[in-house]
C-alpha cells in the first residue's frame, strides 16, 4: 500500500465525517422550524435553555468529530506492513465507521430528548391531531416541500459517475463500452429534467375545496417525483450492471470462454427487467394518487397533525399510527418509520452490512498473510494457495512445459489478484486460457500445458525448487509426447 492509497481511505472516512456534520448543520440551522427534530418557533429559539442545549451538542460533536478524525491516522501507518493492508484496512474502516454511526446516534439521542424535555417543561408542545384522511406522509403532516427533494437524484448521480470510474479501471481496453455509459448520463439528464417539470409545474384543480386541493396536489407532485427518483435509479443501476455484464461477455468471448448467444440473451433479460420495473413504479405513483383521491372524497374532512415531536425525541421518527414506512425527514432527505413492519429492517441491514464487511475482512486475511506452497508428490504436484485454492498437476497430462524468468503477461477471468498473488482463471497472452497460482515475488514461473489443452501457470519463491519441477515436468511432458 503506498501514501496515495493510505490517503484514499482516510479520505472515505473524512467524507463520512462531513455527510455527519451536514446533518448537524440542517438539524440546527435557523431557517428550519425544527430543531433537533423538535417544534421550535419565533421567539422560542432565543431562549437560553434551548441556545444551552444546542450548544452543548455541538460542542460534543466536535469532540467526537475530533477524536475520529486523528483515528484515520492509521490508515497512514498502514503503508508500513509488508502484508494485511487490504484485509485490515477494511475491518479497521467497518470499526471506525461502526464506532462513529453509534457514538452520533446516541449524541443525537441524548440532545433531542432533551429539547423535547425542555418544551413540554415550558408549556410549548401543542397537542398532535389525528387527521381523518391519513392519505400519505405529506398529508397527514404539514411539510414545506411538496416534491420529493433532489437530493435522492444523487443516488443515480453516483452511479453514473462510478460506472465510468469502473471503466476506467478495469474496462479500457473496451471503447465501445463508453457508448452504454453516455446513454446512462443522458438518460440521467432527462430524469433531472422531468423532476424539475413535475417538482415546479403549475397546481391542478381537483376541487372547489381549498384544502382538498392543497393535499391531492400535495400528494400527485410526490408521488410522481418520487416515481422519477425510483426510475432513475432503476434504470441507471440496470443500464450499469448491464454493461458489466457486457464486459464479461466480451472478455470471456475472447478468451473462448462463452458464446455470442449468452451474451444477447443477459442484455435481452435486463433490458426486460429494468423496464418491468419502471412500468411497475409508475403504476404504484399512479395507483397512490388514484387512492388519495378516493379517501379524501370519502372523508367528511381532514387536519394536519403540526405538531409530531413525540414521534421524534429519540432522533428518529416512531410513530404506530402511521402507517408510512418512509416519511420525510426533519433535517434532510427521508427517515424511515420504526413503528412500521418494515421499520426494523433498515437497521438491521445497517447491522448486517458492517458484518459482512468484517466478515470480508476476515475472510481476506489468509490472501494478505497466506503464502504459496507445493508439494512432489508421487504422481503430480499439489499447490496451495492462501487456504482458498489448490490445484493438482498431474504428470501424465503434462504435454509442454516453459521456464519464464518473468511471470507471464495475462488477465484474470475469475479469482484473486494481490501484489504478491494470482489465483484463479486467467488469459495468458500468446498462450491462452488456463489456471494460475503464481508468487510475483518468484525468481522463476512455470507455464504448462495439459492435454486438454489449458494451461497452467505457477511459482513459489523457492527458486532451486522451481528449476527441479520444470526438469521433473520437461522429462514427463517429453515422454507423454511420445
Amino acid at each position: 500500500m503506498d501514501f496515495f492509497l493510505a490517503f484514499s481511505y482516510a479520505s472515505t472516512l473524512w467524507f463520512v465525517q462531513f455527510c455527519l456534520l451536514l446533518d448537524l448543520y440542517f438539524i440546527t440551522r435557523k431557517k428550519s422550524e425544527y430543531l433537533l427534530f423538535m417544534t421550535i418557533r419565533g421567539e422560542q429559539r432565543e431562549d437560553a435553555d434551548v441556545l444551552q442545549v444546542v450548544k452543548g451538542l455541538k460542542k460534543e460533536v466536535w469532540i467526537m468529530m475530533a477524536g475520529m478524525f486523528a483515528a484515520t491516522g492509521v490508515f497512514f501507518l498502514l503503508p508500513l506492513l509488508r502484508k494485511g493492508e487490504l484485509s485490515l484496512s477494511m475491518i479497521y474502516m467497518t470499526l471506525w465507521c461502526t464506532v462513529l454511526i453509534w457514538w452520533d446516534y446516541k449524541v443525537i439521542k441524548k440532545y433531542a430528548n432533551r429539547m423535547y424535555d425542555l418544551k413540554i417543561e415550558k408549556g410549548w408542545q401543542t397537542p398532535v391531531k389525528k387527521s381523518v384522511a391519513e392519505v400519505d406522509t405529506v398529508v397527514s403532516r404539514m411539510k414545506k416541500t411538496m416534491p420529493v427533494s433532489e437530493i435522492w437524484l444523487a443516488v443515480p448521480a453516483w452511479i453514473c459517475v462510478g460506472s465510468f470510474v469502473w471503466w476506467f479501471y478495469a474496462a479500457t481496453e473496451y471503447k465501445v463500452l463508453l457508448v452504454s455509459l453516455a446513454f446512462n448520463v443522458l438518460a440521467f439528464i432527462f430524469f433531472c429534467y422531468m423532476h424539475h417539470r413535475m417538482a415546479h409545474g403549475k397546481l391542478k384543480v381537483y376541487s372547489e375545496d381549498s384544502g382538498l386541493n392543497y393535499a391531492l396536489n400535495r400528494v400527485s407532485k410526490r408521488a410522481w417525483t418520487g416515481c422519477v427518483v425510483w426510475d432513475a435509479t432503476l434504470l441507471c443501476g440496470f443500464q450499469f450492471i448491464t454493461t458489466v455484464l457486457l464486459h464479461s461477455y466480451m472478455t470471456r468471448v475472447a478468451a473462448g470462454k462463452e458464446e455470442l448467444n449468452g451474451l444477447l440473451a443477459g442484455l435481452v433479460t435486463c433490458a426486460a427487467l429494468s423496464i418491468i420495473l419502471v412500468f411497475v413504479v409508475f403504476f404504484a405513483a399512479a395507483g397512490k394518487v388514484k387512492q388519495a383521491k378516493r379517501e379524501l372524497a370519502e372523508a367528511a374532512d381532514f387536519s394536519y397533525a403540526e405538531d409530531e415531536d413525540v414521534y421524534w425525541k429519540n432522533g428518529y421518527y416512531y410513530n404506530p399510527g402511521d402507517t408510512n414506512t418512509f416519511v420525510e425527514n426533519r433535517s434532510l432527505g427521508i427517515a424511515t418509520n420504526m413503528a412500521t413492519k418494515w421499520g426494523p429492517a433498515t437497521k438491521w441491514i445497517l447491522i448486517g452490512t458492517f458484518i459482512l464487511c468484517i466478515g470480508i475482512g476476515i475472510a481476506m486475511l489468509p490472501i494478505d498473510f497466506g503464502r504459496m506452497t507445493m508439494k512432489v508428490e508421487k504422481d503430480g504436484l499439489e499447490l496451495q494457495g492462501c487456504l482458498y485454492y489448490k490445484e493438482t498437476l498431474f504428470f501424465d497430462e503434462v504435454t509442454e512445459v516453459y521456464l519464464l524468468p518473468e511471470r507471464p503477461e495475462s488477465s484474470r477471468v475469475w479469482g484473486t489478484g494481490t501484489d504478491r498473488f494470482a489465483m484463479g482463471d486467467f488469459y495468458f497472452k500468446g498462450y491462452g486460457n488456463g489456471k494460475a497460482m503464481m508468487d510475483r515475488d518468484a525468481e522463476y514461473f512455470i507455464l504448462a500445458k495439459r492435454m486438454n489443452g489449458k494451461w497452467f501457470g505457477f511459482s513459489v519463491t523457492d527458486s532451486d525448487t522451481m528449476l527441479a519441477c520444470y526438469n521433473t515436468l520437461a522429462e514427463h511432458a517429453i515422454e507423454n509426447n511420445k
